[in-house]
């Protein structure tokens, strides 16, 4: 499934880099596909869903949709992950989630802050 999954991420993620497609990925529904890219076991699909997941946190809407569709318990477990990159990448996307004030909360229920 992976070898399916990894090209269709790859093109998300490239996608994502343009200002003009941030909105198109969340609005015509990619979100749920790349949350569940978040989760899976395999760490290449899990950065591409990082990377896509905080080019697209840049837009004020997409800000809030991401957590409405359940992003954040994802990328908080990225934080923990043994993979600094997968940390890198997950620390980024939620900065970026955290600009949003109504997130602010959320990301510290979720555990996004250490004890």
């Amino acid at each position: 499934e992976a070898a399916i999954q990894e090209p269709a991420a790859v093109a998300l993620r490239n996608l994502s880099a343009h200002p003009k497609n941030k909105d198109r990925i969340v609005v015509d529904g990619g979100l749920p596909y790349i949350v569940s890219l978040l989760r899976s076991p395999d760490k290449t699909l899990q950065e591409h869903a990082a990377v896509v997941i905080r080019n697209v946190s840049v837009n004020d809407q997409n800000e809030v949709k991401i957590v409405e569709d359940g992003a954040l318990p994802a990328l908080v477990d990225l934080l923990r992950s043994p993979d600094t990159k997968l940390q890198e990448l997950a620390a980024g996307a939620i900065r970026n989630l955290s600009v949003n004030a109504n997130n602010k909360m959320i990301i510290v229920q979720e555990g996004g802050l250490p004890p």
